[in-house]
């Protein structure tokens, strides 16, 4: 009876023990999700225009093609710890980062400001706001130019009055119907324009449609795209890094 006893305390001890742990973790889970305080909304991190914040989103790439904020480019933090100058061409813009909850942000926000960036934010995670699946993929100009260069199969939708190619389709945003006939599923769609707002109906459009389309998230200039200068080593894809993590 002793021993039997005994082996109950003993067991009762380990199961306090189990449930202080458990608790412990649990509370640190919910501090982690809350992150630290002064984050954007997610709401409002979706509102942003191009105009008003650049939003980026610094999980792998892999991570945003399975949803991300409607607004966001994809630059994963591994490109700054590499010491990609990617970003330098914008800073004067106020930046928005997220990951999944904010150690991921915080981090790349670290090796931004080492570069010299000060109008940096972060935004909520996808573990605290719910961006949805991606519709279509957002690029800045210099991801833009490379795409189009690595593309096998792929056409072009201006919706503005500048100039890319004369292959082109140029039409107004409240025409794309009088196109669709024209475009092609399995070709990739690159969409630009002046005011880059006017692109996110047509972009949404089509991407529930089931285009892949790339849109371009920044003002389109003809000479700047000419100009335009990007790093193979920022955009090419090595799937062996590409290891999908829920902890950032």
């Amino acid at each position: 009876m002793e021993k039997g006893e005994e082996l109950m305390k003993v067991l009762l001890i380990i199961g306090i023990i189990l449930l202080v742990i458990a608790l412990e973790l649990y509370s640190f889970w919910l501090k982690l999700l809350r992150g630290k305080p002064g984050r954007v909304a997610g709401a409002d991190v979706e509102k942003k225009t191009f105009e008003e914040a650049l939003v980026v989103d610094v999980r792998w790439r892999k991570e945003y093609a399975r949803g991300h904020a409607i607004n966001a480019v994809s630059l994963p933090i591994k490109l700054f710890k590499n010491g990609s100058d990617v970003l330098d061409d914008y800073k004067d813009k106020d930046i928005i980062l997220y990951c999944v909850v904010d150690v991921t942000s915080r981090n790349t926000e670290k090796l931004l400001i080492e570069r010299g960036f000060t109008k940096l934010h972060i935004g909520d995670g996808i573990k605290q706001y719910d961006y949805g699946k991606a519709i279509y993929t957002n690029t800045l100009l210099s991801e833009f130019k490379y795409r189009i260069s690595v593309s096998k199969n792929y056409q072009l939708l201006n919706l503005g009055e500048e100039i890319l190619d004369d292959k082109e389709f140029k039409i107004l945003p409240e025409e794309v119907d009088g196109i669709l006939e024209k475009l092609d599923k399995e070709s990739e769609i690159f969409v630009y324009s002046e005011n880059p707002e006017q692109n996110k109906e047509v972009c949404k459009k089509l991407g529930l449609a089931g285009y892949t389309i790339i849109n371009l998230v920044e003002p389109f200039n003809t000479k700047k795209y000419r100009d335009a200068f990007y790093n193979k080593s920022d955009y090419e894809e090595n799937p062996a890094e590409e290891i999908t993590s829920d902890c950032g």
